[in-house]
């Protein structure tokens, strides 16, 4: 596809649904002009020993600056060129676009090529009649009562020890001193928190806790596995001494009308089991729900052709791990020292990635074929439902939407939830 104008030549060779090749060339005239404008203006504004400014010699100019300001060149003309090139193509990139290939000299064609993505023009042709499994998952007296047990654990309260030795269950506070066998800086943790019979720092240290009293000072070596998540202790000897400040037994309440109350709005027992309950129910519909549609998603990605552009994959990978990471941040850990190899975990991510991004761009054509609109009264509600959850005014969330283009984001969700609705609504669903 070459198209030619009177003042450039653009040739597009495509790739794949998605993946566009510009090749740009600039007549020699206009890359001639803007050089001698460049000229023009390093005159009037060089200073150079022995010559008054705005006296500088043109030739002079042009040989020793000809670099610098072939560089100028480019950067002046060839963002426009660009941007004609894109429009006489018909072309909306996705990102930015990646060139290569360029060739620039003064009387010459200033020669470029753009590599760009563009959503890809699909049609959404087999989307009814698509195959699933609808299950309805039971929540059990069994999966209640370990609700409430979590609850239990979560009021437990923590008794000082001083009639007895550690046991399991018991936590000991106090401080870790580390020290690398055969020298090294050594580290120390002051007021560390170590739950007896866990072996989460290391067995030895959980067999030295072992009846250990308050005021305790323990001494061992240990060596640490290869595959430890701190990879700086990893397969190395510290002598460890830990000082045992402080003993404390975890106490759990009894599960009655009492615990109720002190857990929330709930008067009786019976009152918080129905609560748990319902949270319980609530999240099983969710999780049949999801399970429903990734089945429905799969089977409209296996049924329609579609190519995902690897900008948006990239795109997806990065928010996700973003997201990972804010929930390590959220419980009060620290993403970069817990160990994870974050690349790794990136690339992981890179298939269902993939299948999110040609789900969405399936269900965003869907809406526009059968015009499936969100109304101002949906939009409300939702932004309703998050200054809810956030415990803002509705006025507040809005205004802060309106500022980061949350609102469209939500006219998006809004219209994809039609487009499965609709997917839903002729599938042929069993139950299982």
């Amino acid at each position: 596809n070459i198209r030619s104008s009177n003042s450039l030549k653009v040739e597009c060779v495509e790739e794949g649904l998605c993946k566009r090749h510009l090749d740009v060339e600039i007549p020699p005239q206009s890359v001639t002009k803007a050089f001698d404008d460049e000229v023009e203006q390093y005159r009037r504004t060089l200073k150079l020993k022995g010559f008054r400014k705005g006296k500088l010699p043109k030739e002079l100019v042009r040989t020793r600056f000809r670099a610098e300001i072939l560089n100028q060149v480019v950067q002046e003309i060839l963002p426009k060129a660009l941007q004609q090139a894109l429009k006489e193509q018909g072309l909306s990139p996705i990102g930015e676009p990646e060139l290569s290939n360029l060739e620039v000299d003064v009387d010459k064609p200033l020669k470029f090529r753009a590599s760009i993505e563009i959503m890809p023009q699909i049609e959404v042709e087999k989307w009814k009649g698509l195959e699933a499994v609808e299950q309805k998952t039971d929540v059990s007296d069994e999966e209640i009562d370990k609700r409430l047990e979590t609850l239990r654990e979560r009021a437990a309260r923590f008794d000082p020890v001083e009639d007895r030795g550690a046991r399991d269950g018991d936590f000991i506070i106090g401080s870790i001193l580390e020290q690398p066998e055969g020298g090294g800086p050594e580290n120390r943790q002051d007021g560390a928190l170590i739950e007896v019979g866990t072996s989460a720092y290391h067995p030895t240290l959980d067999e030295k806790l072992q009846g250990a009293k308050t005021g305790d000072k323990l001494s061992f070596h240990v060596t640490f596995p290869a595959d430890h998540p701190d990879k700086d202790k990893a397969d190395k000897t510290y002598n460890v001494t830990v000082d045992v400040t402080e003993i404390k037994e975890k106490v759990l309440p009894k599960l009655d009308d009492e615990l109720a109350k002190d857990l929330g709005e709930f008067g009786t027992l019976e009152e918080l089991k129905k609560h748990v309950r319902d949270q319980a129910e609530a999240e099983a519909r969710f999780n049949d729900e999801q399970h429903l549609r990734g089945q429905l998603l799969e089977k409209l990605i296996e049924a329609n052709t579609v190519e995902a552009p690897p900008s948006l994959v990239e795109h997806e990978m990065d928010r996700r791990v973003e997201e990972l990471a804010r929930s390590f941040t959220d419980r009060g850990l620290d993403p970069s020292g817990s160990g994870i190899d974050w690349r790794d975990v990136r690339e992981k991510q890179r298939e269902s990635s993939e299948q999110s991004v040609k789900a969405t761009m399936l269900m965003d054509r869907l809406a526009e074929q059968d015009n499936l609109q969100e109304t101002e009264e949906e939009v409300d509600q939702e932004v309703e439902r998050i200054a809810s959850s956030v415990k803002k005014t509705t006025d507040v969330v809005r205004a802060q939407l309106m500022k980061e283009g949350g609102l469209e984001r939500i006219r998006r969700r809004i219209k994809r939830d039609k487009a499965f609705d609709l997917i839903r609504e002729n599938a042929r669903l069993q139950r299982s």
